[in-house]
Protein backbone atom coordinates (compact mmCIF):
# COMPACT_ATOMS: atom_id res chain seq x y z
CA UNK A 1 0.00 0.00 0.00
CA UNK A 2 1.35 2.94 -1.03
CA UNK A 3 0.96 6.40 0.56
CA UNK A 4 -1.57 7.88 -1.36
CA UNK A 5 -4.07 4.99 -0.74
CA UNK A 6 -3.16 5.71 2.73
CA UNK A 7 -3.72 8.89 2.90
CA UNK A 8 -7.15 8.39 0.70
CA UNK A 9 -8.38 5.93 3.63
CA UNK A 10 -7.41 8.51 6.12
CA UNK A 11 -9.19 11.49 4.87
CA UNK A 12 -12.34 8.85 3.87
CA UNK A 13 -12.33 7.97 7.73
CA UNK A 14 -12.03 11.89 8.72
CA UNK A 15 -14.49 12.87 6.24
CA UNK A 16 -17.00 9.95 8.02
CA UNK A 17 -16.15 10.80 11.39
CA UNK A 18 -17.09 14.44 10.82
CA UNK A 19 -20.43 14.23 8.92
CA UNK A 20 -21.08 12.25 12.19
CA UNK A 21 -20.67 14.69 14.88
CA UNK A 22 -22.14 17.09 12.56
CA UNK A 23 -25.55 15.06 12.15
CA UNK A 24 -25.37 14.39 16.34
CA UNK A 25 -24.85 18.06 16.84
CA UNK A 26 -27.79 18.41 14.36
CA UNK A 27 -29.73 15.87 15.96
CA UNK A 28 -29.18 16.91 19.58
CA UNK A 29 -30.35 20.09 18.30
CA UNK A 30 -33.73 19.27 17.56
CA UNK A 31 -34.63 16.65 19.93
CA UNK A 32 -36.97 17.30 21.84
CA UNK A 33 -36.72 19.27 25.05
CA UNK A 34 -40.11 17.84 27.08
CA UNK A 35 -37.63 14.53 27.85
CA UNK A 36 -34.99 16.58 29.51
CA UNK A 37 -37.18 17.14 32.33
CA UNK A 38 -34.53 16.34 35.53
CA UNK A 39 -36.50 14.87 38.55
CA UNK A 40 -34.27 13.95 41.78
CA UNK A 41 -36.08 12.15 45.31
CA UNK A 42 -34.14 13.37 48.44
CA UNK A 43 -34.70 12.51 51.93
CA UNK A 44 -35.66 14.48 54.25
CA UNK A 45 -33.60 14.99 57.47
CA UNK A 46 -35.14 13.73 60.74
CA UNK A 47 -36.37 11.04 62.78
CA UNK A 48 -39.36 10.12 60.50
CA UNK A 49 -37.61 8.35 57.71
CA UNK A 50 -37.02 4.90 59.71
CA UNK A 51 -39.01 1.30 59.79
CA UNK A 52 -40.55 -0.11 62.90
CA UNK A 53 -42.00 -3.85 63.72
CA UNK A 54 -45.86 -3.99 64.29
CA UNK A 55 -48.00 -7.05 64.24
CA UNK A 56 -46.15 -9.09 62.32
CA UNK A 57 -45.46 -5.95 59.15
CA UNK A 58 -42.03 -4.29 58.77
CA UNK A 59 -43.88 -0.44 58.32
CA UNK A 60 -41.32 1.98 56.78
CA UNK A 61 -42.27 5.73 57.46
CA UNK A 62 -40.64 7.90 54.88
CA UNK A 63 -40.28 11.92 54.35
CA UNK A 64 -38.76 12.74 51.30
CA UNK A 65 -38.62 15.68 49.08
CA UNK A 66 -38.96 15.91 45.04
CA UNK A 67 -37.18 18.62 43.18
CA UNK A 68 -37.78 19.72 39.99
CA UNK A 69 -34.68 20.90 38.33
CA UNK A 70 -35.61 21.47 34.91
CA UNK A 71 -35.25 25.42 35.30
CA UNK A 72 -31.06 24.79 34.48
CA UNK A 73 -32.18 23.90 30.66
CA UNK A 74 -33.07 25.57 27.74
CA UNK A 75 -36.95 24.74 28.26
CA UNK A 76 -38.79 24.75 31.24
CA UNK A 77 -41.88 23.12 32.19
CA UNK A 78 -44.11 21.59 34.80
CA UNK A 79 -43.48 17.67 35.71
CA UNK A 80 -46.33 15.84 36.90
CA UNK A 81 -45.89 12.80 38.64
CA UNK A 82 -48.23 10.08 37.63
CA UNK A 83 -47.41 7.15 40.55
CA UNK A 84 -44.79 5.40 42.61
CA UNK A 85 -43.59 2.22 44.42
CA UNK A 86 -41.58 1.11 46.85
CA UNK A 87 -39.22 -1.93 47.33
CA UNK A 88 -37.36 -3.17 50.39
CA UNK A 89 -34.16 -5.55 49.76
CA UNK A 90 -33.86 -7.81 52.05
CA UNK A 91 -30.91 -10.23 52.09
CA UNK A 92 -30.00 -10.31 48.33
CA UNK A 93 -33.56 -9.96 46.84
CA UNK A 94 -36.10 -7.05 46.28
CA UNK A 95 -39.32 -7.04 47.62
CA UNK A 96 -42.20 -4.89 46.67
CA UNK A 97 -44.09 -3.15 49.78
CA UNK A 98 -47.79 -1.79 49.96
CA UNK A 99 -49.19 0.79 50.97
CA UNK A 100 -50.36 0.64 54.74
CA UNK A 101 -53.89 0.96 54.47
CA UNK A 102 -55.78 2.20 57.80
CA UNK A 103 -58.34 4.90 57.94
CA UNK A 104 -56.48 7.73 59.21
CA UNK A 105 -54.16 7.59 56.20
CA UNK A 106 -57.04 9.41 54.22
CA UNK A 107 -57.10 12.72 56.16
CA UNK A 108 -53.52 13.56 55.89
CA UNK A 109 -53.28 15.18 52.09
CA UNK A 110 -49.88 15.15 52.06
CA UNK A 111 -49.49 11.43 51.89
CA UNK A 112 -48.14 10.55 48.90
CA UNK A 113 -51.22 8.11 47.73
CA UNK A 114 -53.57 11.21 48.65
CA UNK A 115 -51.73 13.98 46.45
CA UNK A 116 -50.97 11.79 42.94
CA UNK A 117 -50.75 13.15 40.40
CA UNK A 118 -48.52 16.04 41.44
CA UNK A 119 -47.63 18.86 38.94
CA UNK A 120 -44.53 20.56 40.57
CA UNK A 121 -42.78 23.48 38.65
CA UNK A 122 -39.64 24.23 37.06
CA UNK A 123 -36.79 24.98 40.02
CA UNK A 124 -40.31 23.89 42.65
CA UNK A 125 -39.68 21.37 45.21
CA UNK A 126 -42.13 19.59 46.88
CA UNK A 127 -42.68 17.24 50.67
CA UNK A 128 -44.19 13.67 51.04
CA UNK A 129 -44.87 11.42 53.23
CA UNK A 130 -45.81 8.09 53.17
CA UNK A 131 -46.07 4.33 55.57
CA UNK A 132 -45.51 1.61 53.27
CA UNK A 133 -45.91 -1.94 54.79
CA UNK A 134 -43.97 -5.12 53.93
CA UNK A 135 -44.87 -8.59 55.54
CA UNK A 136 -41.52 -10.07 56.04
CA UNK A 137 -39.07 -10.69 58.73
CA UNK A 138 -35.07 -9.07 58.48
CA UNK A 139 -31.98 -10.47 59.92
CA UNK A 140 -30.92 -6.63 61.40
CA UNK A 141 -31.67 -3.23 61.92
CA UNK A 142 -30.67 -1.30 58.44
CA UNK A 143 -32.70 -1.65 55.50
CA UNK A 144 -32.06 -0.67 51.87
CA UNK A 145 -35.40 0.60 50.39
CA UNK A 146 -35.66 1.88 46.68
CA UNK A 147 -38.45 4.61 45.61
CA UNK A 148 -39.62 4.72 41.93
CA UNK A 149 -41.42 7.73 40.41
CA UNK A 150 -42.59 7.81 37.12
CA UNK A 151 -43.61 11.17 35.11
CA UNK A 152 -46.66 11.63 32.92
CA UNK A 153 -43.77 11.44 30.21
CA UNK A 154 -43.48 7.53 31.48
CA UNK A 155 -39.76 8.55 32.48
CA UNK A 156 -39.15 6.34 35.85
CA UNK A 157 -37.09 7.98 38.51
CA UNK A 158 -35.05 5.15 41.28
CA UNK A 159 -33.56 6.21 44.12
CA UNK A 160 -31.79 3.69 46.64
CA UNK A 161 -31.67 5.07 50.25
CA UNK A 162 -30.68 2.72 53.63
CA UNK A 163 -33.01 3.09 56.59
CA UNK A 164 -32.37 2.47 60.45
CA UNK A 165 -34.69 0.16 62.67
CA UNK A 166 -36.72 2.54 65.35
CA UNK A 167 -38.33 1.61 67.89
CA UNK A 168 -41.44 3.17 69.54
CA UNK A 169 -44.91 2.26 70.95
CA UNK A 170 -46.74 5.63 69.35
CA UNK A 171 -49.50 5.38 66.51
CA UNK A 172 -47.91 5.51 63.01
CA UNK A 173 -49.11 8.47 61.62
CA UNK A 174 -48.32 10.18 64.92
CA UNK A 175 -44.95 9.26 64.65
CA UNK A 176 -44.50 10.53 61.07
CA UNK A 177 -46.53 13.34 61.47
CA UNK A 178 -44.87 14.67 64.49
CA UNK A 179 -42.30 16.82 62.38
CA UNK A 180 -45.25 19.08 60.60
Amino acid sequence: MDRSTLALIISLIALVLSLGRYFFDLFRLWWPKSSKANIHLGLLTGRTNCFITRSGYLLFLVSLRVYNDSDHLLETQPVTIDNSSFKAKIGRRWHSAELYQVPQANIFPSLLRNSLPATIAPGERQDFYEVFALDQIIPGTEIKIQLSCQTHMGKTIRHRFCLRHQTDKRPVFDLLFGIL
